[in-house]
């Protein structure tokens, strides 16, 4: 009989460490989602002293640092603070957790207010510490159009750019309003949830948005737009002088993001923005960066794959699935994602893909056009039986139906 893993009610912080198998976690969020490349070094250079040297980008558009000890993690969040990448308590640096467009400010169709409203809600969100009760892994975002397609930043609030203004959008419902009051709305909207009972997430319960804009006297609201189901491709040349990188799947080393940010000192302003989807964005660079690992072709197969760090990092995965992630890389049919998941949790991707593959003591489980916890419609796959079905998949196949005790792809 197996052990359901167990699910975390919240992400770490730099101020609320998690424990992993191979150590404690942190997380750095950069201010306003940007790095200056010497900001970049001192993390890469606190994650070998402080750490095992291990890097990830969250969905978030976090660092993740991975094999601290209790002790090693305060001296990591002291390092943070001496950069200026971190405020000094875990309340104010919960509040300021913002999804935001990577491109704002530098994409000439974006919206030109995007910075300012980013820099409002940021004080805004750091000054309001009345804020409390929201539920964990609570998320606020702020897209500001563009390359970047509306609805791509899934968030409990999110501040969109309309074209003729803003909006604010939760749950179901969201509120049209200038760039000015984007700051006030969404703070009121967020104060309104933490007050509700039980508390809960518009992004599981939508109708949250409604009761949560009458409670604060804007009844006024229009039926939220719906989300993208697709993300932007980050990799390569970028409006407004800028080159996205995306990272492969799984951890980068300490020695790749000094890498990293030697290239955006020679040939960029010295500036980077953090982004979703593993990407790191280089301003004023037009030159894709000569490191190996790294994606900057749109068509590299690895942009539709995820994977969690399997048993490199964490006690529930019985196989190392980024390893598996990159063997099926190659035969990935284009337009098909793939997620390879450690266990039933899904922390890499919590959304369904077009192939989702389950490890389990006895092999893969197979949940086709699902999420890591559906019920898989066979279990007990090797790598050597998967890289057919991988190879054989269409966008959009009919239900797989096993065959002899093994699934096949319509």
């Amino acid at each position: 009989m197996t052990t359901a893993p167990a699910i975390r009610g919240w992400c770490p912080g730099l101020h609320t460490p998690m424990e992993a198998a191979d150590g404690w976690l942190v997380r750095v969020r950069p201010p306003l989602g940007r790095l200056s490349a010497a900001q970049a070094r001192q993390i890469a250079r606190a994650a070998a002293t402080h750490g095992n040297g291990l890097i990830e980008l969250t969905s978030r558009g976090n660092l993740q640092l991975r094999g601290l000890t209790p002790g090693s993690a305060r001296a990591f969040a002291r390092d943070m603070q001496a950069a200026a990448l971190a405020s000094n308590d875990a309340a104010t640096e919960a509040r300021r957790s913002l999804l935001l467009s990577p491109l704002a400010g530098i994409d000439p169709d974006a919206a030109p207010d995007a910075p300012d409203v980013i820099r409002a809600l940021d004080a805004a969100l750091a000054a309001a510490d009345t804020l409390r009760g929201l539920p964990a892994k609570f998320v606020i975002a702020v897209e500001c159009g563009g390359h970047i397609p509306a609805g791509t930043l899934r968030a409990d609030i999110v501040a969109r750019a309309t074209g003729a203004g803003w909006m604010v959008a939760c749950g179901d419902r969201a509120l049209a309003c200038p760039g000015a009051d984007v700051a006030r709305i969404v703070v009121a909207v967020a104060h309104a949830l933490a007050a509700m009972t039980p508390a809960s997430r518009p992004l599981r319960d939508p109708a949250l948005g409604r009761a949560a804009f009458a409670r604060i006297g804007m009844a006024d609201t229009t039926t939220a737009p719906s989300a993208c189901p697709d993300r932007p491709v980050l990799a390569g040349p970028l409006p407004g002088h800028a080159m996205g990188i995306v990272l492969p799947p799984g951890p980068i080393t300490a020695d790749m993001m000094e890498d990293i940010a030697r290239w955006c000192d020679r040939h960029g302003n010295g500036h980077m923005r953090i982004a979703p989807w593993r990407a790191i964005v280089l301003e004023q660079c037009d030159t894709p960066p000569a490191l190996p690992g790294l994606m900057t072709q749109a068509d590299d197969p690895r942009l539709r794959i995820w994977a969690c760090i399997g048993t490199h990092g964490c006690a529930c995965a019985t196989r190392d699935v980024i390893a598996d992630a990159h063997a099926l890389a190659p035969g990935l049919p284009p337009s098909v994602s793939l997620h390879v998941s450690g266990c039933a949790k899904g922390c890499a991707h919590p959304a369904p893909a077009d192939i989702t593959l389950v490890a389990g003591p006895d092999g893969y489980g197979l949940c086709p056009h699902g999420r890591a916890d559906n019920t898989p419609v066979d279990i007990g796959l090797s790598l050597a039986q998967i890289h057919p079905i991988v190879r054989g998949w269409s966008r959009h196949p009919t239900d797989p139906t096993p065959r002899n005790g093994r699934t096949e792809p319509a």
